[in-house]
């Protein structure tokens, strides 16, 4: 249904995807114009609710906010207020966010929701992966991106860089994945096992090993001093919480999904096109990073 002030939430505001829509529901809300439907999700009550997490990434209070969207005033000054009443996000997590926030509903724990959401729906006519694409298709809004390539045959695995020691990027170390095997690739190094074209890569800021840096707020090279004096997975863990910081719960769900998604409909889409060139397999073959290192490395992909 198409509700005239309410934009798609991939719109962003200040770099953020969603905010701008959370006001226009605010705004609505008040004036009498927001359907049934909506309200239940309004505010901050549901934590599972978009509104809900979007004001704890922001810090913000749902009510101090819709007090000020309803007096009205320019978005990126209402985006201004919410950073100077509650937290300004770096660059980086805008894009963990926005990441999050836009790949909601594939493969995670609320795409059973989303199915049956899309059957009730009845749009047989596009393809809707995420509930920021079912909120476009039931507000008759045109998609944003195109249908996957189609999945290979089964069976696909190569296993061209096996190697002994180092666990798949799925595994997880207190809830946070990648990080084991970042701990693998230092250990790995130091034994002289790690191929000399991974060692070049091993700690890239821009990389898996750059991010889970970030989540953690360590350095790399510390982080590298301290495993190598034979720390076991648990030490090395608490040496990074105390050392950098412990992320809640939510932070990590939010990095994992982040990470774990990684290629799929973001800016890092090109360079898994090229590395499935390079291994000479064709698109779609995997989606994400982690199904290439998974698919690469001679394990069965989490997903296909």
């Amino acid at each position: 249904m198409q509700i005239h002030g309410l934009r798609s939430p991939y719109e962003q505001v200040g770099g953020l995807v969603y905010f701008g829509r959370m006001i226009d529901k605010m705004r609505l809300h008040a004036a009498g114009m927001l359907s049934v439907e909506y309200q239940p999700l309004l505010g901050s009550a549901n934590p599972r609710s978009f509104d809900g997490r979007c004001c704890r990434f922001l810090q913000i209070d749902y009510a101090a906010l819709a007090v000020q969207a309803i007096q009205g005033g320019p978005d990126e000054a209402l985006f201004q207020w919410a950073c100077s009443h509650g937290r300004k996000p770096s660059d980086t997590e805008a894009e963990v966010w926005n990441a999050f926030m836009q790949k909601r509903g594939w493969r995670d724990e609320s795409s059973g929701r989303l199915r049956e959401q899309t059957r009730e729906l009845g749009r047989t006519d596009r393809v809707v992966s995420t509930f920021f694409d079912y909120f476009d298709a039931d507000e008759e809004r045109p998609p944003r991106f195109p249908a996957d390539p189609p999945p290979p045959p089964s069976g696909l695995v190569r296993g061209a860089a096996r190697i002994p020691g180092l666990r798949s990027p799925w595994d997880k170390l207190g809830g946070i994945l990648h990080f084991g095997r970042m701990l693998d690739k230092i250990r790995l190094f130091h034994q002289g096992r790690l191929p000399r074209a991974w060692v070049e890569a091993k700690g890239s800021v821009p990389g898996f090993d750059g991010a889970c840096c970030r989540l953690l707020q360590i350095d790399h090279e510390a982080l590298e001093r301290e495993t190598v004096k034979g720390g076991s997975d648990d030490q090395m863990l608490e040496w990074a919480f105390t050392h950098g910081r412990n992320p809640s719960d939510e932070e990590i769900e939010i990095w994992n999904d982040y990470v774990s998604k990684r290629c799929w409909r973001d800016q890092f889409t090109p360079r898994l096109a090229i590395r499935l060139e390079e291994a000479d397999l064709p698109l779609g073959s995997v989606l994400t990073m982690f199904d290439y290192i998974d698919l690469d490395e001679g394990r069965s992909p989490m997903f296909r």
